[in-house]
C-alpha cells in the first residue's frame, strides 16, 4: 500500500533533484534538513521551474542557471501527513482536502515511515470492491488486473455504447 521513502537535501540542486527522480522513477521526493523531513518535491515542481531551453542547444547561460537553484527554492514546506494507525478513508479524505497526490505517513517515532499515493487508494478500493461483487468480475482476474472501463471484458461495456465518441 505504501512506498519507500526516497529523499533529497535541500541544499542539493535541481540538476541532481532532476536527474535522482528520474532514476529512480517516482514523481516526488521528500526534502530532507539535517536528518529531519521538512518539504515535498515533486517532478512537476522541478519541470515547472526549470527553463524550457535547459537541454536545448540554444540554452544561454541564464537557462543553465535554473539548474543550479538549490531545492528548497521551489519546495513546498506545509507538509501534510498522517499516523500509521489512521485509515485508508482518513487518508482520502485528507488527500482530498489538500488536493495532493501522495501523502507521507508517520510511523512509531513520528518519522516518514512511508508515502501513500492516489493510485494506492485506488488499487485498495477495486480491490474491495471486486471482494464484494466476484461474480461482476472473471474468477480468473485479480483485483490488480481488473477489467477497464473502456475494455470489452468490463460489465458497463453496453453502457459505453450509448456515450458519443470525441
Amino acid at each position: 500500500m505504501s512506498h519507500q521513502v526516497h529523499t533529497v537535501r535541500s541544499d542539493e540542486n535541481l540538476e541532481a533533484a532532476r536527474k535522482a527522480l528520474e532514476t529512480l522513477g517516482v514523481h516526488h521526493r521528500l526534502v530532507e534538513n539535517r536528518g529531519e523531513i521538512v518539504a515535498i518535491v515533486s517532478d512537476r515542481d522541478v519541470l515547472r521551474n526549470l527553463s524550457p531551453y535547459v537541454d536545448d542547444i540554444a540554452a544561454q547561460r541564464r537557462d543553465e542557471d535554473t539548474l543550479r537553484r538549490p531545492v528548497y527554492s521551489i519546495a513546498t514546506f506545509d507538509l501534510v501527513s498522517i499516523d500509521h494507525t489512521a485509515s485508508r478513508i482518513e487518508a482520502a479524505a485528507l488527500m482530498l482536502e489538500h488536493g495532493i497526490a501522495r501523502l507521507p505517513v508517520r510511523g512509531i517515532h513520528e518519522t516518514i515511515a512511508s508515502v501513500v499515493t492516489k493510485a494506492d487508494l485506488l488499487q485498495a478500493t477495486l480491490t474491495c470492491l471486486v471482494a464484494e461483487r466476484p461474480a461482476a468480475y472473471p474468477s480468473s482476474r485479480s483485483a490488480s488486473r481488473a477489467p477497464r472501463l473502456g475494455s470489452r471484458e468490463h460489465p458497463r461495456r453496453r453502457h459505453l455504447a450509448r456515450w458519443p465518441a470525441r
